[in-house]
């Protein structure tokens, strides 16, 4: 591994370790749901539909523009992030997006790395993987540092255990992704 992606991967640890954090740090059950999409308030939808598109179009043109395909995937991806960390207006809700774009985005990435294989490219084969690992980490330091905050208990707080049954989900499927990136 060279040492550009060495430093590329720990800027994306570092962004999901920040992201973790501050959406602990930011939710709580009596906070409001809004219900929008990621970045509602500027750009995120335009980015998120970039990302579905190249995802849904892409073909096997050569090993440069296969390749292409795997990057434009990738910086589509940290678009969003960036978009839902620049409003500073933290919400399960972007959280959601980012996991949803991950299960969009991770097949294909698994499509266009076959594809190299077999154009017998196996160097921009084993860059895709690492683009792939790289989205793989950004959520395993988000688990790292997302905390669960312990389950409401009373009387009158039906909405305050929806909303941390949601983020306890939330929290296992990270989790669940994280041991299989590990094994």
């Amino acid at each position: 591994m060279s040492l550009g992606n060495i430093f590329d991967r720990s800027i994306v640890k570092e962004i999901g370790q920040n992201y973790g954090q501050e959406i602990s740090n930011k939710l709580s059950y009596d906070s409001t749901h809004n219900g929008k999409w990621l970045g509602y308030d500027t750009g995120g939808k335009k980015y998120k539909n970039q990302l579905e598109q190249i995802c849904k179009t892409w073909t096997i043109k050569g090993p440069t523009a296969t390749f292409n395909v795997a990057q434009n995937m990738y910086k589509c991806f940290f678009d969003l992030v960036e978009e839902a960390q620049s409003t500073r207006k933290f919400d399960i809700r972007e959280l959601l997006d980012l996991m949803e774009n991950f299960n969009t985005i991770h097949p294909e990435l698994t499509k266009v790395h076959q594809a190299l294989v077999q154009l017998n490219k196996e160097e921009l084969a084993k860059k895709v993987d690492e683009m792939d690992s790289s989205i793989f980490e950004f959520f395993v330091a988000i688990n790292e540092n997302l905390t669960l905050l312990p389950e409401p208990t009373g009387w009158f707080i039906a909405k305050k255990k929806k909303k941390w049954e949601l983020h306890k989900q939330i929290k296992d499927n990270l989790q669940e992704w994280a041991n299989t990136y590990h094994s």
